[in-house]
């Protein structure tokens, strides 16, 4: 039975934290609608089939991963992403990565990444409106949680367990539906 509890989402939780030596930015002005994207750059498995339809599994370690955060164009993180695409370009001995976490704090996903650096420059757009500009970031080494919103019930809970995780204590609940 799926469980009945229900989750909540708010996008205004989403915290994206640039920390680069002593300086750390939490990113700010994000665009209405999608404003957050994080994209594995290589499969972590794929399916091998050989001409006789035997079949293997291919597994990938490489955890880099490609996040595009949406700014609006009055947005001061504008400013901070640039500058950290200028630092790199002029310095070009990795002295430009930044680290970078992103968590949703209305739920357990939390991501973490200790090399970034900015891909590209986003297109630029003017308009009588806001436009946005799509910041490419690139980790060499991506770690994810992916995890919901809502309460945990005691099934759903077992079954976490059962497979080697725990949830934090605030996420239990002391329902059963």
């Amino acid at each position: 039975m799926a469980s009945e509890l229900l989750a909540t989402y708010s996008p205004e939780d989403v915290v994206i934290v640039i920390t680069q030596g002593a300086v750390s930015h939490v990113v700010s002005g994000y665009v209405d609608g999608t404003f957050l994207t994080i994209t594995r750059n290589v499969p972590y498995a794929e399916l091998y089939q050989g001409s006789d339809v035997s079949n293997m599994r291919i597994l990938r370690r490489n955890k880099a991963a490609t996040v595009t955060v949406s700014l609006h164009n009055g947005s001061n993180s504008n400013d901070v992403f640039s500058q950290l695409q200028v630092v790199d370009e002029q310095t070009a001995n990795s002295q430009g990565l930044f680290s970078m976490q992103i968590k949703d704090t209305s739920g357990r996903s939390i991501y973490h990444a200790n090399q970034c650096f900015i891909g590209n420059y986003p297109d630029s757009t003017f308009s009588n409106g806001a436009d946005s500009r799509d910041w490419t970031i690139v980790c060499t080494r991506l770690e994810q949680t992916i995890g919901g919103n809502a309460l945990v019930d005691p099934s759903d809970l077992a079954s976490i367990r059962g497979l080697g995780a725990d949830v934090p204590s605030q996420w239990l609940s002391l329902i059963h539906i």
